[in-house]
């Protein structure tokens, strides 16, 4: 039988080579060495350590006879092991751990000055303190007389601790967090798209920035730092949407600073990312000779055919078709509104004239006792848009490649408000 090599054994039992070498080193395990060029290696018969298994060794033995050797030579001689522990003192001495570092920092009268910077807890304090000298010695006894008064202030001035600064952030953009609310009720509203989108951007992409700069409290964060982030953004996105994207953190920051978490608010000196000509690309529509006959015809997905029979007929916005309830429909003198009374601005507050087919084709496809026109599936309606998009190209003769190249999303319908 061929024999196994110490990598096989520690993988066959689960343990590391440090155990391995401990099983042989103390004798407990059979093995056999083998002198080779590269130095003596141990090989292990299965047999042999099956044999050895079925003995059921007590791999604790020398444990157990050491401890019963300190517990005899305590009681047969405590004098003397007590002399011999005084003893060892002298040997195990540790330094004083390091409590703090001294830096050089320009001066123009002095030449230099030194700055002293705190090690608490074996982190090194994100501030540095003046010692008014250039003298080494003078400065070392400045760091240390002056420790605790300096550190108890700088604290004082954070008493927040680290966590909360990330359960803020982690909850502000949740549906109906207080953050939100305090900020309706200073006049700024949120639509519920723009909210998940936020929601998703602040936990995915700046909270895991901020974690890896060692961001602890509001005040470490500065222009500098966000302008790093913008650049890190641009690496992945275009500048317009970088630009949306911190805008979300931007209204984060106005909180702060309204509600006293913040003294400072870091985007104020912060410019947006310019948007060059290059970056915008327009957004395609249909001709009107290809929409022509084509919502009546019937289509196999219902719901895909009255989302894009509700965007060129009214020119809604994405999330305002997302949200239609069955009340909202209202009629006035005969004809019938789609009543938008909450928007994302004054201008989208509004009625919409909805056609009688399109009201008809809405009252055959909503379910009784039904609220909302379309079903609410958190986080999927981007994706439906994108499908009800396909669904029409395929009624117009489109390819998805056609669309891709005509820049035609869902949304062009709601840009324009009707085809071109």
């Amino acid at each position: 039988m061929r024999s196994i090599t110490s990598t096989d054994l520690g993988r066959i039992c689960g343990i590391g080579r440090s155990a391995v070498h401990a099983l042989v080193g103390t004798g407990r395990i059979p093995y056999n060495c083998v002198v080779s060029a590269v130095g003596d290696v141990w090989h292990f018969c299965p047999d042999a350590i099956n044999r050895w298994m079925l003995g059921r060794p007590n791999l604790n033995a020398d444990e157990d006879f050491l401890e019963n050797l300190k517990k005899t030579w305590l009681a047969e001689h405590p004098e003397t092991m007590e002399a011999i522990r005084e003893f060892g003192k002298k040997f195990s001495e540790k330094k004083p751990p390091k409590l703090y570092y001294l830096i050089k920092v320009d001066n123009e009268k002095l030449g230099f000055k030194y700055y002293v910077k705190y090690l608490d807890w074996g982190k090194l304090v994100p501030s540095k303190w003046c010692t008014h000298t250039n003298d080494e010695k003078a400065a070392a006894a400045f760091a240390g007389e002056n420790r605790e008064r300096i550190l108890g202030e700088y604290y004082s001035r954070k008493a927040r601790p680290p966590a909360e600064l990330y359960n803020i952030l982690d909850r502000y953009y949740e549906k109906d967090s207080p953050f939100l609310i305090a900020d309706r009720n200073r006049g700024r509203v949120l639509g519920e798209d723009k909210r998940r989108i936020n929601d998703g951007f602040v936990k995915k992409r700046f909270v895991p920035f901020l974690k890896k700069n060692k961001v602890r409290y509001v005040e470490d964060m500065d222009t500098a730092l966000l302008a790093r982030f913008q650049d890190y953004l641009l690496r992945t996105v275009k500048p317009q949407t970088v630009n949306a994207y911190m805008a979300g953190v931007k209204m984060i920051f106005r909180h702060f600073v309204t509600t006293g978490y913040a003294k400072l608010n870091p985007c104020a000196g912060l410019p947006p990312i310019r948007v060059k000509r290059e970056d915008v690309k327009a957004t395609g529509c249909y001709e009107l000779d290809r929409l022509k006959g084509v919502f009546d015809k019937t289509w196999k997905n219902r719901r895909y055919h009255l989302m894009c029979l509700l965007i060129y007929s009214t020119g809604m916005r994405n999330g305002e078709i997302n949200r239609i309830r069955l009340g909202d429909i209202v009629e006035i003198d005969g004809c019938k509104f789609i009543d938008i009374p909450k928007s994302k601005s004054a201008s989208g507050e509004r009625r919409i004239p909805l056609h009688d087919f399109v009201y008809k084709k809405i009252v055959e496809y909503v379910p009784d006792n039904a609220d909302f026109v379309f079903p609410q599936k958190p986080n999927t309606f981007d994706d439906l848009c994108a499908r009800a998009n396909l669904s029409l190209a395929e009624h117009t003769g489109h390819t998805a490649e056609m669309l891709k190249s005509e820049n035609i999303v869902f949304y062009s319908a709601g840009i324009s408000g009707k085809p071109s």
